[in-house]
C-alpha cells in the first residue's frame, strides 16, 4: 500500500504544481495586460473608452456633408432637443455616437466620424452642458444599404 500512497502523493504534488503554474500565468498575464494603462483615478485617454452602450432610440440625429465635420444651421433645432433634455435631467449623460459608411479608407472614415462627434460635443458644451456629462462612443460603421446621408450622421441620446 505504501506504493499507492507514494503514487497518490506524487499525483497530488503534480496537480498542485500545475494549478500553481496556471495561477502564476494568469496573474502575470493580468499584470502584463495592464501595462500602459492609466493608473486608477487617472482620467481616461478618450471619452469613447468610458461611453456606456446606447439605449433606445436616438433623441436627435445630425447629418453632415461628405468628408465634413461642420455643424449646419439646420442641426441647431435637433441639438436643441438634446440640450433641453440634458438640462431637464441633470444626472443623466448625453451619449454622442458618430457613424460612417464602409466605402473608402476605413481609418479616414473613422477619423471624420470622430471629428463630427467632437464637433457636436463642443456645440453642446457651448450651450451649457458640462463636458463631464457628455460621452463619445467609438465611431461605428453604418450597416445595410440605406441612404448615404444616414452614414454621415451623429446620433444623440440622453440616458
Amino acid at each position: 500500500m505504501s506504493d499507492q500512497d507514494e503514487n497518490q502523493k506524487s499525483a497530488f504534488f503534480i496537480v498542485g504544481a500545475v494549478v500553481a503554474v496556471i495561477v502564476a500565468a494568469v496573474v502575470t498575464f493580468g499584470a502584463w495586460a495592464t501595462l500602459g494603462k492609466a493608473p486608477a483615478g487617472a482620467p481616461a485617454a478618450t471619452a469613447a473608452e468610458e461611453a456606456p452602450a446606447a439605449v433606445g432610440e436616438a433623441l436627435a440625429k445630425v447629418y453632415f456633408e461628405l468628408g465634413n465635420a461642420d455643424i449646419s444651421a439646420d442641426a441647431a433645432a435637433e441639438l436643441a432637443k438634446v440640450v433641453a433634455a440634458a438640462k431637464a435631467e441633470p444626472k443623466r449623460i448625453a451619449l454622442v455616437s458618430g457613424f460612417h459608411d464602409a466605402s473608402g479608407d476605413a481609418a479616414r472614415n473613422a477619423e471624420v466620424s470622430r471629428q463630427r462627434a467632437v464637433a457636436v460635443r463642443d456645440w453642446l458644451v457651448a450651450q451649457g452642458i458640462e463636458d463631464s456629462r457628455i460621452k463619445l462612443s467609438k465611431p461605428a460603421e453604418t450597416l445595410g444599404t440605406g441612404d448615404a446621408r444616414e452614414a454621415r450622421r451623429v446620433e444623440l441620446r440622453v440616458q
